[in-house]
This record gives C-alpha cells, structure tokens and sequence, in this order.
C-alpha cells in the first residue's frame, strides 16, 4: 500500500520543519538519516521555495531517486488489466543528472504556465500537475513532470516525460537484472562475477557469471540457468559462451559497478532465447 502524505503530514512540513534557517539558502541539503521520518525537510528551492521531503518509496527525494535516477537499481512491477504481473520500466534522468539536481530542474518546471489544469494524473485530487522543458548539460532540451501536493509547494515526484535516457533493453526482455555481485570466498577459489535475472514474482531464473583465472589471463563467461520447478538455488545449469582476456579495474566495487549498468544485450539475448527454449521443451532442464 502507497505510503503518501496524509493531511497532519502536510500540515507539520508546511508549518514545522519549514522553519529551519539553514534550508533558506539554495543549495543547502540537510542529510537525513534513517531513523528520521518521511516528512523530514531536506531542503527548500531558491525561486519558488519549492519543499523536498526525504519521503520514502511512493513519495518525495527517496521515490525520486529509486524511480527516476538513472543509477538506481531498484526493480518496480506493476499488474496489467488480464492480471499479469510485469516490470515497470520508469522514465529515467541523464546519467549526469544526480539528486543534488532535483530542485534546480523542479524550479525551472514550477511555473504558471506549465500548470495542467486539466490534469489526467489518477490521483488528480491529490497533485496539481506541472510539464515543462529543462535545458540538460548536453544542451537537449526535455519535457520534465513536477507533482506538487494539491495547492501545496511540497515535491511528490520528478521525472521525465520520454524514457530515451534509460539504459538499452532487449526487446520484449521478461528478467530485470538485479544487484550484481563479485564472489571470492576463499584464497584458492575461482573468482567471480555474479550478474543475476528476476522474473516480474522476483524468481531468480538466470545469471551471467564471468570467471576468472588469473595465472592464465582467462576469464570464461558463463550463463546459469535455475531450475524453473525449484526455489533451490542449488540447481542449475550452465552454458559456456565465451572464453576472453581477462578484463582489469581498479577495484571489485568498480568491477561491480560497471556491471551492474554495461550494456548487455548481447548475452540477453542469449538468455532470452533459452528461456523461450525451456518454455516450448526445445531446451530441457538436467535434474
């Protein structure tokens, strides 16, 4: 269930926490911490003293950056009318753009102009609407959604109105990838990359692992393929598809991180295949 602002929230916000003198100044950020609640101002905008709350997964900063930022990893399903469950890919901010960015592009949205009158939002009742165009550091200018709460300065949510910055997909591709992960458990083992698939219920069904030998300058990549029938993790297959070089960086976290966002649509395609082939009984799973 959405975890919006209620009535008493927008109350404090407006006639609270506003009074910090800190957040008068632009470009000052308060940083939340955990244990602070979704209402906590973290910072208000020079212009039109737009409000930013630290909010949560459906509301303000946090909905923002695991929606809308273009390095997040959160995955988001969403219920079709015939009841299948599917990803819902969000539009996503330039790879350049972070959070810090928010309120700079809400200020320059937040205009008597770009007020929606007729707003076709679902919760319209709740949010006024506003659409206008931001100039990005790649001189693109872009169609940018602000929901304020209903006759309020308080930010809901941020986005854009195309998804031409989110990162390539395979068409019609049914897995999301999820967090990547680099194993070494012991001294002598293998080292890995583990880059893992969900399906819409968050099965893991596929992973691309990448294996590395360094005393032969090998790493081998490799698609694993669990047992369709089974939660156990335990069981699965696996492909060989490639033997290369091994690929070099300054650290297992930036390892992770590269992986975590490259483009691989290549291998997707791969996987995507077989998984079509486990469906028609083309491919067998080996119990």
């Amino acid at each position: 269930m959405e975890q919006l602002l209620t009535k008493e929230d927008i109350k404090e916000i407006l006639y609270g926490n506003f009074k910090n003198p800190v957040l008068r100044y632009y470009g000052t950020r308060l940083i939340p911490k955990e244990h602070h609640p979704h209402t906590t101002l973290v910072a208000v905008s020079d212009r039109h003293s737009l409000l930013l709350i630290k909010g949560n997964k459906d509301t303000g900063n946090q909905h923002i950056i695991d929606r809308h930022n273009y390095w997040s990893t959160k995955l988001y399903t969403v219920q079709k009318e015939n009841g299948e469950t599917v990803f819902q890919h969000q539009s996503r901010f330039p790879g350049d753009v972070s959070p810090f960015h928010f309120l700079a592009i809400a200020d320059e949205i937040y205009k008597p102009e770009n007020l929606i009158k007729d707003n076709p939002h679902r919760d319209s009742d709740k949010f006024d609407l506003y659409v206008g165009e931001y100039l990005f550091e790649k001189k693109n200018k872009e169609k940018v959604k602000l929901l304020v709460y209903k006759n309020t300065k308080i930010i809901h949510s941020l986005f854009l109105q195309s998804a031409k910055y989110n990162k390539k997909r395979v068409n019609k591709f049914p897995f999301s990838r999820g967090e990547v992960k680099y194993a070494k458990k012991k001294p002598d083992e293998v080292r890995k990359v583990l880059i893992p698939y969900f399906d819409s219920k968050f099965k893991l069904c596929f992973g691309i692992t990448i294996e590395k030998y360094p005393e032969h300058n090998r790493e081998d990549i490799i698609i694993m393929i669990f047992d369709p029938e089974s939660s156990d993790l335990s069981k699965y297959n696996f492909i060989k598809i490639q033997e290369r070089e091994i690929k070099n960086f300054v650290s297992e976290q930036a390892e992770e991180f590269n992986y975590q966002h490259a483009d691989l649509r290549e291998v997707e395609k791969l996987i995507q295949k077989l998984d079509n082939d486990l469906k028609s009984g083309r491919y067998e799973f080996k119990r």
